[in-house]
């Protein structure tokens, strides 16, 4: 009898310990930081002397940039000698209402984030303004730009946002970015300066 009770003891400090010790924090995974999840992009440039003048590009993507599937849109044309400012708009249209990621999670998290620029064809210039918000190493997010049009042309326009990049350059005012993913690379082509 004192064999058993003995043996059930043991059997039962057993499973104690063994449920206690599986419980450990340190057993937790470290939680991943994921992509924002992005269904439409709007980029509206507005001449700063006309406000009637703006050209506006599209992108829709219903099942999010992810996939890489999307369709661009272009309204309007720059004006020869223009100075534009552009407001970015990027939602998450599968929430209802939807969701603005620009306001919502890029630029509360803008050390994580930066937008790379590029042109080809086309006669545009920009500059990251000095009220732009602070980026990673504290260089310019580039949500705050100027835009200037040159001489009548015809070409790309791109726009990228990079989540946590390893390095970031905003020297050349495009700016650029090594590691981490893009949220998003999108190109309108047939941007034209008139």
């Amino acid at each position: 009898m004192k064999s058993t009770k003995f043996f059930m003891s043991a059997i039962i400090c057993l499973a104690l310990t063994t449920t206690f010790t599986s419980c450990s924090d340190d057993d937790d995974p470290d939680p991943v930081l994921e992509e924002e999840f992005i269904t439409n992009l709007t980029l509206t440039f507005t001449n700063t002397a006309d406000a009637t003048d703006a050209v506006v590009l599209f992108s829709t993507a219903p099942d999010g940039f992810e996939d890489g599937t999307s369709t661009e849109n272009i309204l309007g044309t720059f004006t020869t000698g223009a100075t534009y400012s552009l407001s970015l708009e990027i939602l998450n249209e599968q929430e209802d209402p939807a969701d603005d990621i620009l306001n919502d999670d890029i630029i509360p998290e803008a050390d994580e984030h930066f937008f790379a620029y590029a042109v080809n064809g086309i006669n545009l210039t920009m500059t990251r303004d000095a009220s732009d918000v602070a980026g990673p190493d504290g260089s310019k997010l580039g949500v705050n730009t100027t835009w200037v049009a040159g001489a009548i042309s015809n070409g790309n326009l791109q726009i990228r946002l990079i989540h946590e990049p390893t390095t970031v350059d905003d020297s050349d005012e495009f700016g650029s970015a090594t590691g981490g993913s893009e949220d998003f690379n999108i190109t309108w082509t047939g941007v034209a300066i008139l």
